[in-house]
């Protein structure tokens, strides 16, 4: 009888996630470690395996009306959720639990970017800031000593690397929305118009964007264009000079021991974007469930967590007293170049949060970006159209 009585007073919680691989692992070693410290409450990883599916599963489940207890998000998904009244509000449970010492502690454009209106609806989970990663030995064989600070003085430090003899390139990428995107934020673009309505991103700071990437591929031949994340691999072996990830892409390229001195460094002309998800709680779950998924949440984000988690995986700590730990003044003494890139967080730039824009971040890339960078239409034929597009998509929501 004592047994049952102990097996029933453990709150079950169910938490959706599309962490995979070693991102995923680590992951889990928290979430066993927060039920081993916490016995009367049990978080169940549930991972959905990528971002699509994971999305599809949870409207899904909103209409069966049986949503996980909580759930990774990003925020153009919560738009949709909040509206329609199936999140319970963070804020319902932080404003009990948080001193002021707390809120002053995470970085402002993080609980901004989980704010809805006036309401803290979802806090950081995993987020990441974009990143140059570069061969530190093959810049120094060129003579270039540092880091280009600005776009301009990357092309310059690009057509050096270039090295057509030996069949070596500057920088290689595959077609994304996020190298466009940093490049109009250095040139003091917007995407979307401040109500979310209508594009931005095909004004002059657009086109000059995209041209830019464009020179790249066909004016200068310092870069080529791959598919997938081949262009992480052929840095690796040392085909190409330099490419631009994530913070997270620190722990994948170390993993394979690339044979020479890696870099890593900011954003030019301070391009930087933020990446990643929040997490959020479910109204359907009970008050217990709901209770206890905040326990699960103020742990993970506390400075402790957050440093360990940082470390593990790249992302970047949620909270500036995380930094002050010693276990992660001991990484950054070993790997000083992370500190510049996780501190783009002060300034760092977001994607735009409306429910339309889950689909137009994707017309953006196959209507817009790429055909451009196919040289099939020019930047401002292309991004042009797909502002139609975009515009189109937005107005449905």
């Amino acid at each position: 009888m004592i047994i049952l009585l102990l097996i029933s007073a453990t709150v079950r919680v169910t938490f959706w996630h599309a962490m995979g691989g070693p991102l995923g692992r680590t992951l889990d070693d928290l979430i066993m470690r927060f039920n081993r410290e916490h016995p009367d409450i049990e978080v169940v990883s549930v991972n959905m395996g990528n971002y699509s599916t994971l999305s599809q599963k949870l409207m899904a489940s909103i209409v069966a009306n049986r949503p996980p207890t909580m759930a990774q998000a990003y925020e153009s998904w919560i738009s949709s959720l909040w509206r329609a009244g199936k999140l319970e509000p963070i804020e319902n449970f932080a404003r009990k639990d948080f001193t002021q010492a707390d809120w002053e502690d995470f970085f402002p454009v993080l609980l901004a970017n989980s704010k809805w209106g006036d309401t803290l609806v979802s806090l950081p989970f995993n987020k990441s800031v974009t990143a140059y990663f570069y061969n530190k030995d093959w810049f120094r064989e060129k003579g270039i000593t540092e880091f280009p600070r600005t776009w301009d003085e990357l092309l310059e430090v690009a057509i050096k690397l270039r090295d057509t003899l030996a069949d070596k390139w500057a920088t290689a990428f595959s077609p994304a929305v996020s190298l466009f995107e940093m490049l109009l934020f250095s040139c003091g673009g917007q995407i979307l118009d401040s109500l979310e309505l209508y594009a931005r991103f095909d004004d002059s700071c657009g086109v000059w964007a995209l041209s830019f990437i464009c020179d790249l591929l066909h004016k200068y031949g310092v870069a080529y264009l791959t598919t997938g994340y081949q262009y992480q691999d052929d840095f690796i072996t040392q085909k190409v000079a330099m490419v631009v990830g994530s913070s997270v892409s620190y722990s994948y390229i170390m993993r394979y021991k690339p044979p020479f001195e890696l870099g890593m460094a900011p954003i030019p002309d301070s391009g930087c974007i933020i990446m990643g998800t929040n997490i959020v709680i479910f109204r359907a779950a009970t008050p217990e469930q709901k209770r206890a998924a905040w326990e699960f949440i103020k742990w993970f984000t506390s400075a402790e967590i957050q440093a360990e988690w940082a470390i593990a995986t790249g992302y970047v700590p949620v909270r500036r007293s995380a930094f002050t730990l010693p276990i992660m003044q001991a990484e950054l003494r070993k790997v000083p170049d992370r500190i510049m890139v996780w501190r783009q967080i002060e300034y760092a730039h977001t994607e735009p949060r409306t429910a339309g824009w889950l689909a137009g971040r994707q017309f953006l890339l196959t209507e817009g970006i790429e055909p451009a960078l196919r040289n099939v239409l020019s930047p401002r034929q292309a991004l042009t159209r797909a502002a139609k597009i975009v515009e189109f998509e937005l107005k449905k929501y």
